[in-house]
């Protein structure tokens, strides 16, 4: 999904920042991988575009292109956190637990909910996280294959 750097260097500077060098390899990193990654894949990736580029820079960028939409966070069994590129200003993943691989949905009605969890909790809900794990269509089909297999008879 590509990331549009001049559209980010905008919102940036809406808030009296600039998309230094730096920030650009850990965005470009993003952008290039084919997958989410995680922040020491983004920093080892961005460091061969900006070698003088620290790891808390790439954590505090990675954190404030998530801030602005830029980036969606994706949590995966592999690590903790990774991030992807975001492709709507409010959207969800879908991880595939079998090769990791991550997509992207837009639609989602958490009215119901979030109702209940306001009845439930008393909490004022202001936003909401959704990610969704399962087997994507490439290893879906291999899993199917195998079954398949496993229960033929002879």
């Amino acid at each position: 999904m590509a990331l549009d750097a001049d559209e980010i260097a905008g919102t940036l500077a809406a808030r009296g920042l600039r998309l230094t060098r730096q920030r650009h390899a850990v965005l470009d990193a993003v952008a290039e991988a084919s997958s989410s990654v995680s922040p020491v894949q983004v920093f080892d990736a961005a460091r061969e575009r900006c070698p003088e580029l620290g790891l808390t820079t790439v954590y505090r960028t990675l954190e404030l292109l998530s801030e602005i939409g830029a980036l969606r966070r994706v949590h995966g069994p592999d690590h903790c956190e990774a991030f992807m590129p975001a492709g709507a200003a409010h959207g969800h993943t879908v991880v595939c637990s079998a090769c990791g691989r991550v997509a992207e949905f837009t639609e989602c009605d958490m009215g119901a909910v979030v109702d209940a969890a306001v009845l439930q909790t008393g909490y004022r809900i202001t936003e909401h996280f959704l990610q969704l794990s399962g087997e994507c269509p490439t290893c879906g089909a291999r899993t199917g294959q195998a079954r398949g297999a496993a229960g033929g008879g002879a």
